[in-house]
C-alpha cells in the first residue's frame, strides 16, 4: 500500500578517498527510510556526484556542474573527511570546501564529519593531511563539527542528523502516542569479530518504542568496574528506533550479566529502569 510522502535530497559531499565512508551513509539514509518513511511521511533520497550528475560541459568548469544540478538542488548535505581535502577549485580550497560553503550560503542544513580513524603513517599524504586539518579549525570558528571512529558510528550519527533535520523541518506527520506508552531503551553488549580476525566488544542501546524520545538519556554500567566504555558523559536523546552504539573493552574477569541502569525524561516525566544486560 502506497503512502503520500516528501522527498528529500541528502547530497553526499567529499573528496574522492571515502566510498566506504559514502556507502555507509547511503547504507543509512536507505535504512532510515525502512524505518521511519512511512510514519514521518518523509522519504531521503541520497546524492552523489559520482552517481548523480550529468555529464556537462560548462565554460566555469566541472565544479560548477555539481552545483548548479546537486548542491542547489539539495535539501540537506552531509559532508565527509577522511585523510584529504581535495582538489582546488576556482573558488574554494576544494570542491567539497565550496559545496559547503555554497550550501551552508543558501540556509541548508549542513553536516560535517571528520574521520577520527587511526592514520596510516606509512602512506599518509602529510601535505594533504596539512591542509585538511587548516581547514578543519577554519570550519571550527562556525559551528559544530562531527567526527566518527568507524563506519558503524558514522551512519549512526548521520541517522540522528537526519532525524532532527526533519523535526526541524515540521515534515513528519505527528506521531500516535497511546496512553501509558513510554520510550523502552534497551541495552545489550556484543563481541563482533573484526577484520583482523580479533575481536571487538560494543554497548548498544536502541530506543524499541514507536512514538516516544528517550531524552536526557544516560547510562549507568558502573558494575564492570575493571571494563573500559567510551561513551561521552553527557546525555544523548535517542529517537524512536533508533540504536547508537560505542566501543568498549570488558576484563576476562567481568561477569556474563550484569546490570544497567537507564535514566531518561520524556513528556510523562523523568524514568529510570534497571535491566540485566547479557555479555557474550
Amino acid at each position: 500500500m502506497g503512502f503520500d510522502a516528501h522527498v528529500l535530497k541528502v547530497m553526499i559531499s567529499t573528496p574522492g578517498d571515502t566510498t566506504d565512508e559514502v556507502e555507509a551513509v547511503s547504507k543509512a539514509l536507505h535504512g532510515w527510510n525502512g524505518s521511519r518513511a512511512e510514519g514521518a511521511q518523509t522519504v531521503l533520497l541520497p546524492r552523489f556526484w559520482k552517481a548523480d550528475a550529468v555529464p556537462t560541459l560548462n565554460a566555469s568548469g566541472g565544479q560548477s556542474v555539481i552545483n548548479s544540478q546537486l548542491v542547489d538542488d539539495a535539501d540537506i548535505v552531509v559532508a565527509l573527511f577522511d585523510s584529504r581535502l581535495g582538489q582546488a577549485t576556482d573558488n574554494a580550497v576544494s570542491g567539497t570546501a565550496e559545496e559547503i560553503e555554497r550550501a551552508a550560503e543558501g540556509g541548508k542544513p549542513v553536516h560535517v564529519y571528520f574521520s577520527d580513524e587511526p592514520i596510516d603513517r606509512k602512506n599518509a599524504d602529510y601535505a594533504e593531511l596539512g591542509r585538511l586539518q587548516k581547514f578543519r579549525e577554519e570550519l571550527q570558528g562556525k559551528g559544530l563539527l562531527g567526527v566518527y571512529a568507524d563506519l558503524n558510528d558514522l551512519a549512526y550519527k548521520v541517522r540522528d542528523a537526519i532525524e532532527s533535520d526533519v523535526n526541524g523541518l515540521g515534515l513528519g506527520a505527528p506521531s500516535v502516542v497511546r496512553k501509558g506508552e513510554h520510550a523502552l531503551p534497551r541495552l545489550s553488549v556484543v563481541r563482533e569479530t573484526n577484520a583482523k580476525g580479533t575481536t571487538d566488544d560494543y554497548v548498544v542501546i536502541e530506543n524499541k518504542s514507536t512514538a516516544i524520545t528517550a531524552e536526557e538519556l544516560r547510562i549507568d554500567l558502573q558494575e564492570w568496574q575493571n571494563s573500559v566504555f567510551r561513551q561521552n558523559d553527557d546525555p544523548f536523546s535517542l529517537p524512536p528506533l533508533h540504536k547508537i552504539r560505542w566501543p568498549a573493552a570488558f576484563s576476562m574477569g567481568d561477569a556474563t550479566q550484569i546490570n544497567a541502569t537507564l535514566t531518561w525524561t520524556e513528556p510523562s516525566g523523568p524514568q529510570s529502569v534497571e535491566l540485566p544486560v547479557t555479555y557474550s
